[in-house]
């Protein structure tokens, strides 16, 4: 007797654990999205979506000090990307030959990572009593190597007089 009430017993149990009124038990759920309730991020890739910030608009250099440059960064969710340094002086418009490089991560060229980016660039080749427009530009790389780019929120000009 007792074990035919405990047989009934166990089979209600069940019956309301799959009941619509209750939680199901451990093991039915089945997650249909891994994102949150307040959505996620597009993964789509989009230009739109590319950008360089940075506190700083202006550096006076001293000798042949490097200057190191950082910001937020966002290079949508393109698989790659760089972010490209050209050196110019202000008076005349004429190129600047100086060294870019990273301080972050594996590779010797800046990129958005995480977040954030991180530069040095080398002033000594860059003559004193002059002012120079260091022009950055991030560029994102798509799966088939395409670049793209957004004009108006991937670029970020920094002045330094030397």
């Amino acid at each position: 007797m007792c074990l035919g009430r405990c047989f009934l017993l166990t089979i209600l149990l069940f019956q309301f654990g799959c009941s619509q009124y209750s939680d199901g038990l451990v093991g039915d759920y089945q997650e249909s999205s891994k994102c949150p309730p307040n959505g996620c991020a597009n993964q789509a890739a989009s230009e739109n979506y590319i950008s360089l910030t940075t506190s700083t608009t202006s550096v006076n250099v001293s000798g042949s000090n490097p200057v190191t440059l950082g910001g937020d960064c966002q290079a949508s969710t393109y698989p790659s990307n760089v972010i490209s340094a050209t050196v110019v002086n202000q008076a005349s418009g004429a190129p600047v030959s100086a060294a870019v490089s990273s301080n972050t991560g594996n590779s010797a060229t800046p990129a958005c990572r995480k977040g954030r980016f991180d530069l040095t660039l080398d002033t000594s080749a860059m003559p004193s009593g002059a002012v120079y427009a260091v022009k950055l530009e991030l560029i994102a790389y798509d799966a088939n190597n395409v670049a793209h780019k957004n004009t108006a929120s991937g670029n970020k000009t920094i002045t330094i007089r030397k």
